[in-house]
């Protein structure tokens, strides 16, 4: 006999995890700032034994097949600075880093169906909204 799971049961997991990631990171709870950490932080970076770090990373995160992401490898708060004191204003609801930020891009191989990963040292730039980020738009 198969066991049979509910979606709401597979989303308490995701809400829990939520909870815990804004208490964290001393945050209210913020769902948009939920998802973008799910999509782009990996801190501490996830070991890469045998290369294949953003396959690995890109099918937990269920995003394989999607074009590119990128991982941002630092603490919570050091993150969310970026929205308040730690970045400068941009375009509107952008934020710059003033730090450099390591960071992975993984771009998706569509010859070879599997990803390259390339780490840098930059400033990035957030999507920010109620002092908090939403999205990853890009690296500088």
């Amino acid at each position: 006999m198969a066991l049979k799971i509910s979606f709401p049961v597979l989303l308490l997991p995701l809400g829990l995890l939520g909870a815990w990631l804004a208490l964290a990171s001393g945050q209210l709870w913020n769902e948009k700032n939920d998802k973008f950490l799910l999509k782009h932080w990996n801190y501490p970076r996830s070991e890469d034994s045998n290369g294949t770090y953003c396959d690995t990373m890109m099918q937990s995160r269920e995003m394989y097949g999607q074009e590119a992401n990128t991982f941002i490898h630092a603490p919570i708060g050091a993150i969310n600075s970026i929205c308040n004191l730690g970045g400068t204003p941009g375009k509107p609801n952008e934020r710059h880093s003033v730090a450099p930020f390591d960071i992975t891009v993984c771009a998706f191989n569509s010859t070879g169906h599997t990803y390259a990963g390339t780490r840098y040292v930059r400033r990035i730039v957030l999507d920010c909204r109620k002092g908090v980020p939403i999205d990853y738009v890009r690296h500088i």
